[in-house]
């Protein structure tokens, strides 16, 4: 009896460390369930337009009480992150369930994620036959239960068809909002403070790629939030190795790689921080050693058992992907590879927006980085074609992306070698997690030549570990060029924020 009452104490203990994200998860999945359930279509408008007031009003709210210098930490956090969530709310309540998705295609159909996630929705198990017969059926299924779990239980709420679908859009905005909470743990568990922590929150509050991913029905935005999770526990672990700390962190890369294999970017912070850590306890190991024996029984059978069954019964390639033919519209491998690294001529930038020639533009996007640079604001799918009302914030949007991405570049390096008070092997973790997650890039985009694989969404963990450098500069250097350097990352990022926020506020008249 005392054991268990020991084990449940703890366990309470334990709760407060958890309370912000468990609340910002139960937010939104209340008020996304509740949203979902909204069947008059003209209320939806009226819906987009109250979350957009409240979004700008908290984020109006912030403002006046950081210049008052009124503000604690607490506070800022979670007006911070009401602003990101509600803008994420409108944009699922009026962005339809099949508008600017990835791979999803139908419900009424058997391919691509929706037609994974119908699949055990009404069969009750993962396939039981070669995944790659399937268009999409490949991936991992984690999100995809998940999703199948929900169209369980809004069924019982008597949802069908079309508001089914759409309701699921729930899921996705539950990641991108408890993921940004998340984020702001990891900056508090850096120690940032004051600027250090609201600047790099508020951005990624706003940051396009968040706003589109909270209604994706893909599995991206599900493995970012185990990746961002991963991160919390690495830096907690290296503040406190025990196994209250390894096992989330064990967990979170299993199961990130359980909904999606690139979750893999994670590991290497945390394998750098366990190998500084055994050097340090040379002298004695086996405490440590146990710890990271237990980390590999929970998080390989998680990460790769998918992989390893469809490798045994069909003998699938662990890393398989499939391969888009060269005579698709959008193969761009004839251009040689010097064009596609270090071709930034001015006629790429005269349309601001990710090019196609299925969607009527002169060329398709062959370079990475610009490709990678417009898909970060605007996805695919963000063009005046698509939503007309955001002819110039659009080219606002963009313009203060590159100049606020080199400025975050800047400090990231002026930052990684100074000695301060974040310790270096977590700076060197992160460092190389980003240089992973670029390099992976890379690699992806040339071995698959094709535009839609230069999107931001397979290099999202280099844009929140490059916001922690910006939270870290922010906090250790000091000095008059320190303070003009900040004032215009500060202005840049404001510039941002509110073109991002008036560009996704447009979908309301869609």
């Amino acid at each position: 009896m005392s054991n268990k009452r020991l084990n449940i104490a703890t366990f309470l203990k334990c709760i407060p460390r958890y309370r912000p994200c468990l609340l910002a998860g139960a937010l939104c999945c209340l008020m996304g369930t509740a949203c979902s359930l909204v069947s008059e279509e003209r209320l939806k408008p009226v819906l987009g337009w109250l979350f957009v007031g409240i979004s700008v009003g908290m984020g109006i709210c912030w403002l006046v009480l950081a210049l008052l210098k009124r503000l604690r930490d607490g506070l800022s956090i979670w007006l911070l992150w009401g602003m990101g969530f509600f803008m994420r709310l409108q944009f699922i309540l009026r962005m339809p369930y099949n508008y600017m998705q990835h791979d999803v295609l139908r419900f009424t159909g058997e391919k691509g994620h929706a037609g994974y996630i119908m699949y055990l929705f009404q069969e009750g198990h993962i396939p039981d036959f070669d995944p790659r017969t399937v268009w999409q059926y490949y991936h991992p299924p984690l999100h995809h239960l998940l999703c199948a779990g929900w169209m369980h239980l809004m069924t019982a709420l008597g949802l069908q068809d079309a508001p089914l679908y759409e309701s699921i859009q729930v899921m996705p905005l539950i990641w991108s909002s408890a993921g940004l909470m998340v984020f702001a743990m990891v900056l508090r568990e850096l120690g940032l403070k004051k600027r250090a922590l609201s600047l790099p929150l508020a951005v990624m509050a706003l940051h396009p790629s968040f706003i589109y991913l909270s209604g994706a029905l893909n599995n991206d935005i599900l493995s970012i939030f185990f990746m961002l999770t991963a991160l919390l526990y690495t830096i907690k672990w290296y503040h406190a190795p025990k196994l209250r700390n390894i096992i989330p962190l064990a967990l979170a890369i299993g199961f990130g790689m359980m909904a999606k294999l690139s979750a893999w970017l994670a590991a290497p912070a945390a394998a750098t921080v366990f190998l500084v850590m055994l050097w340090r306890n040379r002298q004695k190991p086996l405490p440590l050693l146990g710890q990271y024996g237990i980390f590999l029984v929970l998080c390989v059978p998680a990460a790769l058992w998918w992989e390893i069954r469809n490798a045994v019964r069909w003998g699938m390639p662990v890393t398989y992907i499939p391969m888009l033919s060269s005579d698709s519209e959008q193969f761009v491998g004839e251009h040689p590879v010097w064009e596609r690294l270090f071709d930034f001529s001015a006629h790429q930038f005269r349309y601001v927006y990710d090019c196609f020639i299925m969607y009527g533009q002169e060329y398709n996007e062959y370079n990475p980085l610009v490709g990678l640079m417009k898909t970060a604001v605007f996805d695919e799918y963000i063009t005046p074609e698509h939503v007309p009302h955001i002819t110039g914030f659009g080219e606002v949007l963009f313009w203060s992306q590159i100049v606020l991405a080199a400025l975050v570049l800047f400090c990231m390096i002026r930052i990684l070698l100074h000695k301060g008070q974040t310790p270096m092997p977590l700076k060197i973790g992160m460092l190389l997690s980003y240089a992973a997650t670029v390099i992976s890039y890379y690699s992806f985009c040339f071995t698959f030549a094709h535009t839609c694989t230069q999107s931001a969404r397979y290099a999202t963990p280099a844009l929140y570990i490059s916001l922690v450098f910006l939270g870290i500069w922010s906090q250790e250097r000091t000095g008059r060029a320190a303070d003009i350097l900040r004032w215009c990352i500060t202005g840049a990022a404001g510039v941002f924020m509110a073109a991002s926020a008036a560009v996704y506020g447009a979908v309301l008249f869609i």
